[in-house]
């Protein structure tokens, strides 16, 4: 019998659901190099069902790099070029405090609850 751990790899999980013309998009576990390819259909699947008004509900994320947070930089620019709003969930602390570190939230709306985010879209009228 080995004395070494067992060791699982981390799993990430994406779900979309929708909230009026808005849809909310929650991703748990890893977002990085490994699951970028995946992360990027997920998103491209997501504009095409919901347009580009959209939250991205980070709080359940273990770990996020920078390719990542660029994924996440890409998708708030098409959503503005699409003439939407795109809103990400999250708290300055764990996985998410890249987003602090790295200036983010100083140009992309961030929201500590999915319900902040979503009162905070603007409505219909405003676009």
């Amino acid at each position: 019998m080995s004395d070494l751990p067992n060791i699982s790899a981390a799993e990430t999980t994406f779900a979309a659901e929708s909230s009026g013309s808005i849809g909310v998009l929650t991703v748990r576990g890893t977002l990085d190099f490994t699951t970028h390819e995946p992360a990027t259909e997920f998103f491209d699947k997501a504009f095409a069902q919901f347009g580009p008004n959209l939250v991205v509900n980070l709080l359940e994320l273990d770990f996020l790099d920078s390719r990542a947070t660029g994924l996440l930089v890409t998708c708030w620019k098409r959503a503005l070029d699409e003439g939407g709003w795109l809103a990400l969930v999250a708290v300055e602390r764990g996985a998410a405090r890249a987003l602090w570190i790295t200036g983010l939230t100083s140009h992309v709306p961030v929201f500590p609850t999915v319900e902040d985010a979503l009162a905070a879209a603007p409505s219909r009228d405003q676009e």
